[in-house]
């Protein structure tokens, strides 16, 4: 082993005038290749990366507005406040229709108390129909009435919560808007029932009676198209008194499609006048609507 090595080196002494020309390197076609390919999956990935991270544009819901609203009441020995704005009673013991459409109905059952003067408050209601997928739910009051799914009790403890099939969510708490505000000093025990139709049931459960809110957000659709105590929501209070709508069939429940255990005689009601019924409007007009 030495200290030196050899090297070669060459002097340019003009064109033509040496013994070695210049040759350019060939190009490795295969690298440039690679190189290409290499350079189109980078921009391709970075087109995807700013796709997927960019942000969708978040979807608008449009609110129901106010005319999409429907609501009727159901309280005492039992006045009726329609979908729109009557005042009616049935007085006398039954099932009714509160509200009946091809793919659901909400029935009333209505008996006598002892603090209603022989005049028939509402007891239970029962709902159903192809909206609820076959299922009933029936809630009646604390003493002696039961909240029922399919027949068997639900909601036994309180608050507590229970869903059906995808169809109704009830949910069973102290909260809240009483229809009678009389009786806002008691304990509250209310029933909500929130159908997958987008009618709304809230019932508050009395001693020996139990009061109803039913509401709907969908009011375009169920114009016209229901009928009962609560009327036919055609914007049309007058014919929504208890004549016109017994002339239409529409309040009374046949023995078949009755949801209830009860069937038998009821007692007739006893006469009052028209001075009392208005002093029960005006009653509940100052509780409530004030």
């Amino acid at each position: 082993a030495g200290d030196y090595t050899m090297e070669t080196t060459y002097r340019y002494v003009g064109a033509g005038g040496g013994e070695f020309g210049h040759v350019a390197p060939k190009k490795n076609c295969f690298a440039v290749v690679i190189c290409g390919a290499s350079t189109a999956l980078l921009i391709a990935l970075i087109v995807l990366l700013v796709l997927l991270f960019r942000g969708e544009p978040t979807p608008t819901t449009t609110m129901k507005t106010a005319g999409d609203k429907g609501e009727c009441l159901v309280w005492g020995d039992p006045h009726v406040q329609t979908w729109d704005g009557a005042f009616t009673s049935p007085v006398t013991e039954g099932e009714y229709y509160l509200v009946k459409t091809e793919t659901f109905s909400i029935q009333a059952l209505c008996l006598a108390t002892p603090f209603t003067e022989g005049l028939a408050a509402t007891h239970e209601i029962a709902i159903g129909g192809s909206d609820l997928n076959g299922h009933t739910i029936r809630v009646g009051p604390m003493e002696g009435g039961k909240i029922l799914i399919d027949g068997q009790p639900a909601l036994t403890s309180f608050p507590s919560s229970q869903d059906i099939d995808g169809a109704a969510y009830l949910s069973y708490n102290s909260a809240g808007n009483l229809v009678d505000k009389a009786q806002g000093d008691l304990e509250k025990h209310v029933v909500h029932i929130n159908l997958e139709n987008g009618h709304s049931i809230q019932v508050m459960r009395w001693a020996n009676h139990i009061n109803v809110r039913i509401s709907t957000h969908f009011a375009q659709k169920l114009r016209s198209l229901t009928d009962g105590l609560c009327g036919n929501f055609n914007k049309d209070p007058s014919d929504d008194t208890p004549e016109l709508v017994d002339s239409r069939n529409a309040a009374n429940v046949a023995e078949r499609d009755c949801m209830f255990d009860h069937r038998g005689s009821f007692r007739p009601a006893p006469r009052h006048n028209i001075e009392e019924c208005k002093r029960d409007v005006q009653r509940y007009n100052k509780a409530v609507l004030q």
